[in-house]
């Protein structure tokens, strides 16, 4: 600080870039945003070829690389530095310890050759590098480093400060993915996407038994076998890998979306494993599917309880009204196997079903309130009415006071002492849980920024709408000049200029309508029913009206335009790719007037 001090046109460029930094920091809420922008911002002070960020794992045994800015025409290594064994930088946590931030002047001088560190950093064509710690409460959490520095090499001292600046930032980013999983709090054990064609993972959540399960296999399907047999009880093991078997699960879920089935760990814990499909292939394959492991324990320990209970109660007929009736958040109904009589329902399956008059039978207790999966639900029952057996079942239902649930029902058939035959129906309300798997699901679909479809889902639904035969009109805009709103007014600007053509979009077209962002400032519409070019234009220049409408405070009376093509799809066999291609065309033509133009291909 010192050398900084003598030298005042140094000591001015560090103090605004250092400003620059700290403004970055507080000027949005998109902690990731911020972060890679301050990236950018200390590369150009040390005319840096790349700036990084690397996190620890909790162990200290991994180094991932979190956040990664590079210059013009330098490879990104983000994805391949995901999980480095963090032996491979054993020297610098010496550096760290012992000066804090340090600068390796020259790779092939100051690192060993036959070193592992040499053989990471060499082929990212890094020649010289800086780097600083991150400490939170006195412990290493990670580092911030530079590649290839080559001005204010001499200001180290801008590390260490950036340094202490961002840690906090990193603490308490929370994406819209994250918010979700805090909603379901401590539900789900670990959350993975599996894509199938490619036998690939990528962890949502983090389990660290599981992660290390994942470790010691390569290919989803292979370490997906690995986790269970390490996690899964040996009575039940192999009937359960049965279930996961990735190569067969495609074809078992393609129809129904859903597969779920419960299963007992090692160490005596309740789980159930979930599959859910993402999207399909171009064929209508199963391409990406969520495998997501829930605690249920709390609610098994229940069942289990009761079942006990019951099984005491079945011992002596006279006692089973007792035990059925006292029975606390689960409603329980039981009717004869030989004429369908209800015998008994107890308080909280009368506020499902309503009271039963004397003499009425099972069907018309449950007609009502399954509404569309009464069927399935006496097929699952006709499977046991005559021999002892369990059948399982999740189905929505429609309460007698119009309430919409969820519920998991276990129906088991038994004996009584004098001959009789019995049907035993319990009910757990798994409304809450249904809601969760739905939060998922839309996470998925969802652009994090703007609302709207993300391209994945929105593309799948305009080829859906086509093949389906709904013809209508595809629009294709990006918003005028956005390079100039982000230089000039900020990212967050930029943001909220994205945000509003967004709620312009979803005011102007209805929910039948597909309103997607594409990525960057590129959004596009397919919009049903429209048959013609004058139905098609009265829509896009209400549309520009309610653009033009719009103000944005920080761009001091700036206006947001657009600059939309459009494209007509009459014919069934036309496919999203045409239709874009149609679109850009006549985008690209609109680029030459001024802001809010539109035309059609």
């Amino acid at each position: 600080m010192k050398n900084l001090i003598n030298d005042p046109q140094k000591q001015s460029v560090l103090e605004a870039t250092l400003a620059e930094c700290a403004q970055t920091l507080y000027i949005s809420d998109n902690v990731d945003m911020e972060v890679n922008r301050l990236l950018e911002i200390v590369a150009e002070f040390y005319k840096a070829d790349r700036s990084y960020i690397f996190e620890f794992s909790e162990d200290m045994s991994l180094v991932h690389n979190t956040y990664e800015w590079c210059a013009e025409g330098i490879t990104p290594e983000i994805e391949t530095l995901a999980a480095v064994d963090a032996s491979v930088i054993s020297r610098w946590l010496v550096f760290f310890e012992e000066k804090g931030e340090f600068f390796i002047d020259s790779l092939n001088e100051d690192v060993d050759k036959d070193s592992e560190e040499y053989r990471i950093l060499e082929p990212q064509g890094i020649d010289s590098l800086m780097a600083a710690p991150l400490r939170s409460n006195g412990e290493l959490v990670g580092f911030i480093g530079v590649d290839n520095p080559r001005e204010n090499t001499d200001m180290l001292i801008l590390m260490r400060l950036v340094a202490a600046l961002v840690v906090n930032d990193l603490q308490k980013r929370e994406t819209l993915e994250q918010r979700v999983l805090k909603a379901i709090g401590n539900s789900y054990v670990s959350i993975h996407l599996i894509n199938l064609p490619e036998n690939t993972q990528t962890e949502i959540k983090h389990d660290e038994e599981v992660a290390r399960l994942l470790s010691l296999a390569t290919g989803a399907a292979d370490q997906m076998t690995c986790v269970m047999r390490g996690r899964v009880a040996p009575e039940q093991l192999d009937s359960f890998l049965e279930f996961v078997d990735l190569t067969t699960v495609g074809e078992r879920i393609k129809d129904i979306g859903t597969l779920s089935r419960e299963f007992l760990t090692v160490d005596g814990h309740w789980r159930r494993g979930m599959f859910y499909v993402m999207n399909y292939t171009d064929d209508g394959e199963v391409n990406d599917i969520l495998f997501a492991v829930q605690n249920t324990d709390e609610m098994k320990q229940k069942e289990l309880e009761y079942q006990r209970a019951l099984k005491k109660a079945l011992e002596n007929q006279n006692e089973i009204y007792a035990e059925m009736l006292h029975l606390q958040g689960c409603g329980v109904v039981a009717a004869r196997t030989d004429n369908g009589e209800v015998i008994v329902m107890n308080d909280a399956a009368q506020e499902l079903f309503g009271v039963p008059e004397p003499g009425t039978v099972l069907r018309d207790v449950l007609r009502p309130v399954l509404g569309g999966c009464f069927e399935l639900a006496m097929e699952k029952l006709a499977e046991i009415w005559y021999e002892p057996g369990i059948r399982s079942l999740e189905f929505s239902a429609c309460a007698v006071d119009g309430q919409q649930f969820y519920l998991r029902s276990t129906a088991r058939t038994v004996k009584l002492g004098g001959g009789d035959g019995i049907v035993i129906i319990t009910l757990m309300d798994i409304t809450d849980k249904k809601k969760l798997e739905n939060e998922l699901v839309v996470l998925s679909h969802t652009d994090a920024l703007t609302g709207i479809s993300n391209r994945g889902w929105g593309e799948d639904c305009t080829e859906s709408m086509i093949s389906s035969g709904k013809k209508g009109m595809f629009c294709l805009l990006d918003v005028d000049k956005f390079k100039q709103i982000n230089d000039s007014f900020g990212h967050t600007v930029g943001d909220k200029a994205l945000i509003t053509v967004a709620d312009c979009l979803r005011a102007c077209f209805t929910e039948d309508d597909v309103v997607m962002r594409l990525g960057g400032d590129e959004f596009a519409v397919y919009a049903v029913g429209i048959a013609d070019e004058a139905q098609g234009g009265e829509l896009i220049r209400r549309l520009i009206e309610k653009i033009e409408q719009t103000d944005i405070p920080e761009m001091n009376g700036k206006k947001v335009t657009i600059s939309l093509g459009a494209a007509l799809c009459l014919d069934e066999g036309m496919g999203f790719d045409e239709l874009y291609a149609k679109a850009d065309s006549a985008m690209y033509r609109c680029k030459n007037a001024p802001g809010n133009q539109f035309g059609f291909f």
